[in-house]
């Protein structure tokens, strides 16, 4: 009866105006329920994965962008497990990207959203996005990448930290501490999130053939840890726009643009940019049909 009625508004919203809004908690499988918010009228329909802790629905920087978009096109904001008016996970194991991925193509299939979806995933939310190409390319017409985070960054982070010393920065350490245990130990995350397994599961996106990927990048200007010196904050932003450039290669159309000073928080530094980043995303899918 659920799925039904779903699908029915789903009907409708195909015949209605641009105005029309669709807003509820869908059944992902035994009764647990993600809220899933879409706006807007046709395709592509862009589908919003935020950045960790973050619940898109009700978050006021999000709502301004989806307002943009949904000028353009259809775009659904989606609140992970135990987000915003999501249910929690399933108690037990830590939760993967496989997992976020999975809830949400089961959100999207009960509130009856056609695919193929271009993704738009911010910072963690990216990393799900590629996991979610990887596992459902079908259902998939690109990615619009922002500030995402990449499978090797840990790893790549703390290979630039250099070998304990005694009288070293606390920052420095700090840091080494954070890179080496945030892969190992889901609980010092508040999703509880394995981000180890994660990587993995996002290494198996190797490519995208032609569908494209915008790569929206913060400024170099921002610093991951601001109390690091500052040559060793420089060297390890490097990594990361390095890492950002890596994501080209996921498409024979991918582009890239980097802020001019907005840092990781994109979605509330610069909203504006990050509209753009996504319409980008739309002009070139509807262009590649």
């Amino acid at each position: 009866m659920r799925r039904g009625l779903a699908l029915a508004v789903a009907l409708l919203a195909a015949s209605g105006g641009s105005a029309f809004a669709q807003d509820g908690r869908f059944d992902v499988g035994g009764g647990r329920m993600i809220r899933l918010s879409c706006r807007g009228q046709g395709a592509p329909t862009v589908v919003v994965d935020a950045g960790m802790g973050s619940a898109p629905v009700e978050d006021e920087a999000w709502g301004r962008i989806a307002a943009r978009v949904s000028e353009t096109t259809r775009i659904c904001l989606s609140d992970r497990a135990g987000l915003g008016a999501s249910d929690p996970a399933p108690k037990g194991a830590p939760r993967t990207s496989a997992d976020a991925a999975a809830d949400l193509d089961a959100a999207l299939r009960a509130a009856g959203v056609a695919p193929p979806y271009l993704l738009a995933g911010h910072s963690i939310g990216g990393l799900h996005a590629q996991v979610f190409a990887a596992r459902y390319p079908e259902r998939t017409a690109g990615l619009v990448l922002i500030s995402s985070t990449h499978p090797d960054q840990m790893q790549a982070w703390l290979a630039k930290l250099p070998a304990a010393m005694p009288g070293e920065p606390r920052s420095i350490t700090d840091a080494r501490d954070f890179l080496t245990r945030m892969p190992r130990d889901p609980g010092l995350n508040p999703e509880n999130l394995d981000f180890a397994a994660s990587g993995v599961q996002a290494r198996a996106l190797r490519s995208l053939g032609d569908k494209p990927v915008i790569v929206a990048t913060h400024s170099p200007k921002w610093r991951m840890v601001p109390d690091l010196p500052e040559p060793l904050a420089v060297e390890l932003e490097a990594v990361t726009q390095d890492l950002q450039k890596r994501f080209l290669s996921l498409s024979s159309r991918s582009t890239q643009a980097i802020a001019p000073t907005a840092g990781h928080g994109l979605p509330h530094e610069d909203p504006g940019f990050v509209v753009e980043a996504i319409l980008a995303g739309v002009r070139a899918v509807r262009e590649g049909r």
